[in-house]
């Protein structure tokens, strides 16, 4: 039956297309509805591949029908217990789950309405008559339609999860606008800061280059006495002048000093460069030409001491020029930071920012009272938490709220040029920003790690099916071994034949749960794992159906109960971890949102590389004993080596996360 074979395969395209989130508010919950979903899956596999049910005695009544028609007849029977199953699972889950009832009433609906256990009637009759068999053929292919769109609504993803995904979403969007608005503000407060100090700098410089002034007209003058003292023949005068000179030697000295320090002020981020770094050196080369005037003064005042003022004025003269230069250098440091950006720009770029950061609160505000996304899990408002729903304020909104407040009265100050006044605010305004993002992190945290519950919990359920199955086809195995290939009647065949089908949907199943981890995409080892069990399940499901069922294969089996065994381990571990993980990081710190820790996946990837010695071993020893021919296992070492490339790839990958920064 090519035709329904087909519909087969897009019902597993379908179900590889799955998004993840199948998750549940508790684990009852999520075995109920997997319970519904796998008999259905069950359900459907028999319909479409004609696999032979448990063999069952037929009553009297089924004796007529042909073999098709009786089996198909199985198919209806279990149809009808699926439905009986479903409507016992709704009314136990309509008080505790109400969400989930709701689905599977909506299920029971639509199989009423699509008018599956009709349809399946009639293809028991249709069977039973030989001559209508092509007419079977196009009402299987119906059926199989038809109960895809009831698989959809057993399939879909809950409400909740979709809800979280939005929340989290949306709260992302909020703290990538909040860190661009922190990372803007702290630059604008360095920009302020450096401001405050350069008007500082100027006054200070203004103010030396007036004291230079001054002992530039103070010197001036003793320059003209001493040339008047030259001329008298006692040098007495001279003598007069020299504790005028020594005084102005001191004062010389002094300010050599306050200039020496205004140089060595401690430099703060942004000094590095500009008109402010530029004014300390320019302090600092003034402060050494007062050092050399203030020694050319002293000098000169002990050439008067001794009543020799013509031997004063070279002393004299180049303390004049010792002035000049230290004030020139002040003047021109002066000039630079007066053309510095006013404090106006600065002003504007604070209203703006303001009116962001007030755009934004307004833009929480409207989402709480129009009812917003809500954080999911019954988590809403929790101490102010919560997303917008019930009108809840979302993650820090009263503390944009407060920065916005300090912003405004910043860019006020700065209208007035007062940066010394707008640091302060500033400064409050980052305090706030960055609690705004700490509140935002800390509701991340809570809902990814939700939804890691989410994940790991379905992911669980999925690998102990998986387990049960697989352990029951390597019993099967073992079994057939035990008669002997050779000995085989087509009851053994039939066998092996279902077991072929049952590797394949243990593959397929694989299949999805590594479509979900690709989504989760925080892990490495944990999808190539999932990968080559998948392809482990596949080459089994080869052998068998070659009807190898000898050492190889049976430890290939025995390979996949352990990796599923590692894999069902390493999920409740971190199931174990993720709850009692504690509070999210400090504000900027990225945090470990990993499906599974890296020690796990270590764990994995020896595991894996385990699996591939063994494996060499067992195949090299069945050749050499003829159970397995030279070509097939040429071909298995070949897969064997591809796999070790991958592994090895694998390891590089989680050296290189290790050491990134």
């Amino acid at each position: 039956m090519r035709r329904t074979r087909g519909g087969s395969s897009e019902m597993n395209t379908s179900r590889l297309t799955l998004r993840r989130g199948m998750g549940w508010r508790n684990p009852w919950s999520a075995w109920a509805l997997s319970t519904a979903r796998v008999m259905f899956f069950c359900l459907i596999g028999s319909s479409v591949r004609g696999q032979d049910p448990p063999t069952q005695t037929p009553r009297a009544e089924e004796e007529q029908l042909s073999p098709l028609a009786l089996k198909q007849k199985m198919v209806r029977d279990r149809f009808q217990r699926f439905e009986d199953r479903v409507f016992r699972l709704r009314e136990q889950l309509a008080e505790v789950e109400p969400e989930n009832a709701a689905r599977l009433a909506r299920a029971l609906q639509r199989a009423g309405e699509l008018g599956l256990a009709d349809q399946l009637d009639e293809v028991v009759r249709l069977l039973n008559n030989a001559s209508a068999l092509n007419q079977a053929l196009d009402a299987q292919g119906q059926w199989v339609e038809h109960a895809e769109r009831l698989l959809g609504i057993l399939l879909e993803r809950d409400g909740e999860n979709d809800e979280r995904k939005d929340e989290i979403e949306r709260l992302e969007q909020y703290k990538q606008e909040v860190e661009r608005i922190l990372k803007e503000e702290r630059s604008l407060r360095s920009d302020t800061s450096q401001a405050a100090r350069s008007a500082q700098m100027l006054e200070q410089l203004r103010q030396a280059i007036g004291r230079i002034g001054d002992l530039q007209s103070r010197q001036s003058g003793m320059s003209k006495q001493t040339d008047g003292a030259a001329k008298q023949s006692d040098g007495q005068g001279a003598k007069g002048l020299a504790p005028k000179q020594d005084q102005l030697s001191k004062d010389t000295q002094q300010l050599a000093e306050d200039l020496k320090r205004l140089g060595e002020l401690q430099q703060e981020q942004g000094d590095e460069a500009g008109p402010l770094n530029e004014a300390k050196q320019a302090a600092q080369k003034a402060s050494q030409s007062l050092q050399s005037g203030s020694g050319a003064m002293s000098q000169a005042g002990q050439q008067l001491a001794q009543g020799a003022a013509g031997g004063a004025q070279p002393s004299q003269e180049q303390a004049e020029k010792e002035l000049k230069d230290a004030r020139e250098a002040l003047e021109a440091a002066a000039k630079k930071l007066e053309g510095q950006k006013s404090a106006q720009a600065s002003a504007e770029k604070q209203q703006s920012l303001s009116d962001q950061t007030g755009g934004l609160s307004e833009k929480m505000k409207k989402e709480a009272a129009e009812g917003g996304q809500g954080s999911p899990g019954g988590q809403q408002g929790q101490q102010g938490q919560s997303g917008g729903k019930g009108g809840k304020p979302t993650p820090g909104m009263q503390n944009l709220d407060q920065a916005q407040k300090n912003m405004q009265g910043a860019a006020g100050s700065l209208k007035k040029e007062n940066e010394e006044e707008a640091v302060p605010q500033q400064d409050k305004a980052i305090a706030e920003l960055e609690q705004a993002q700490k509140e935002l992190e800390k509701a991340l945290s809570q809902l990814r790690k939700e939804e890691r519950a989410e994940t790991l919990r379905d992911l669980e359920h999925r690998f102990r099916e998986m387990l049960a199955r697989q352990r029951a086809i390597n019993d099967d195995t073992l079994g057939l071994d035990q008669i002997g290939m050779d000995k085989f009647s087509r009851v053994e065949r039939l066998k092996v034949a279902e077991l072929v089908t049952s590797e394949r949907d243990l593959s397929k199943q694989a299949a999805t749960c590594l479509h979900i981890l690709e989504e989760d995409a925080t892990t490495i080892v944990f999808p190539k794992v999932l990968d080559q069990l998948s392809q482990d399940m596949s080459t089994v499901a080869d052998r068998l159906a070659e009807e190898q069922v000898g050492a190889v294969t049976q430890n290939i089996e025995r390979e996949i109960i352990e990796t599923l065994e590692q894999l069902l381990e390493a999920v409740q571990r971190m199931q174990q971890e993720n709850e009692q993980q504690g509070q999210p990081g400090r504000p900027g710190q990225k945090e470990d949102d990993s499906l599974l820790p890296n020690s796990a996946e270590l764990k994995l990837l020896r595991a894996s590389q385990v699996r591939i010695n063994t494996r060499t071993d067992v195949i090299t020893d069945a050749m050499e004993k003829g159970a397995e021919t030279p070509d097939r296992a040429a071909g298995g070492l070949k897969a064997l080596a591809v796999r070790q490339k991958e592994t090895a790839l694998v390891a590089e990958e989680m050296r290189d996360r290790q050491t990134m920064p």
